[in-house]
């Protein structure tokens, strides 16, 4: 994932990105994964970013908020909520592994 092609997008850009990158006619890739990126390289303390990896392309796509994420952690599991959401209102559609990785 070091020589992963890196695409950043404002967290109301979240739906249009996931289209973009993660989905495929439609449909999202099984083998992206949710991550989360230090929001300062080399500095854990600064925070995290959600963000996830598309390996078939080589993407990894960063979502930056107002307020980097404490934890790892918040930063997935908040990617995890908002794109469920999403889901739920028709802005994109899951694979299903995500979906109960967010229930």
């Amino acid at each position: 994932m070091n020589d992963a092609t890196v695409f950043t997008y404002p967290v109301r850009q979240l739906a249009a990105a996931w289209r973009e990158h993660a989905q495929r006619s439609g449909i999202t890739d099984p083998e992206t994964e949710l991550l989360a990126r230090q929001a300062v390289e080399g500095s854990p303390r600064a925070g995290y970013r959600p963000a996830f990896y598309v390996p078939g392309t080589g993407e990894l796509i960063v979502i930056v908020a107002c307020e980097p994420h404490r934890t790892q952690s918040e930063a997935i599991n908040w990617l995890s909520w908002m794109l469920e959401q999403l889901h739920n209102n028709g802005s994109v559609t899951l694979y299903p592994k995500y979906r109960e990785a967010s229930a």
